[in-house]
């Protein structure tokens, strides 16, 4: 990601939503999110690391998430960001990603092919890009596609059948068990996000993965 080339100016970086006032706007899953902020998943290792990037010359002062609040994936991670930011002092805005195509697109996932979410960017205080997160840790992503051919199977569904794939007759099993058989994962999921945010900082920034 290259600065020079992305939307996100200072002057469009404070034009996204303050947490809060995502939170006003969504349609579903409040009580989600509420559940997770209140349940952040950060230990004091976890907190302590993140101030100390933050307390550096070339730390993380911005972050922009991309986010929907229907997607699960972003209810059970924006929470932990907004408590680092809040740990921090970084200044987060909120950006939703149907409303903002030209910043979700600079982040594409499966080979420019999907418009995943969340992203967290983390950028310093004079706005310059330090690394981004993408939609949730690798271990998750290993178990989810472990459930839906799990999940497909028991339905009879055909290898390589993905979420968006599945027939409408079927889809109300399917997300059903899909929902039993991943929910159980969350806590450990979030923990997964952390550790890998924290790596990626640590590589960013050139410093150890430890407080």
């Amino acid at each position: 990601m290259l600065e020079a080339t992305s939307v996100v100016t200072t002057t469009r970086f404070e034009q996204g939503l303050r947490y809060a006032d995502f939170l006003a706007q969504a349609k579903v899953n409040r009580d989600k999110f509420d559940q997770f902020y209140k349940d952040p998943a950060l230990t004091e290792d976890d907190l302590a690391f993140f101030k100390r990037a933050a307390g550096l010359p070339n730390g993380p002062a911005r972050i922009l998430a991309l986010a929907e609040d229907w997607c699960g994936d972003v209810y059970r991670e924006l929470p932990t960001v907004v408590r680092i930011a809040e740990a921090t002092g970084a200044e987060l805005r909120v950006f939703r990603r149907d409303e903002n195509p030209d910043i979700m697109d600079e982040y594409l996932s499966n080979n420019g092919k999907s418009r995943a979410i969340p992203v967290f960017v983390f950028y310093t205080r004079d706005h310059r890009y330090i690394t981004h997160f993408l939609e949730r840790s690798a271990g998750a992503h290993r178990e989810l596609a472990a459930a839906i051919e799990e999940i497909s199977t028991k339905l009879g569904l055909p290898p390589g059948t993905t979420y968006a794939t599945v027939p409408d007759a079927v889809r109300p099993a399917f997300v059903q068990g899909l929902i039993a058989k991943i929910t159980p994962r969350f806590p450990a999921w979030r923990q997964e996000a952390i550790r890998e945010i924290r790596a990626l900082l640590s590589t960013a920034l050139h410093i150890p993965n430890y407080a």
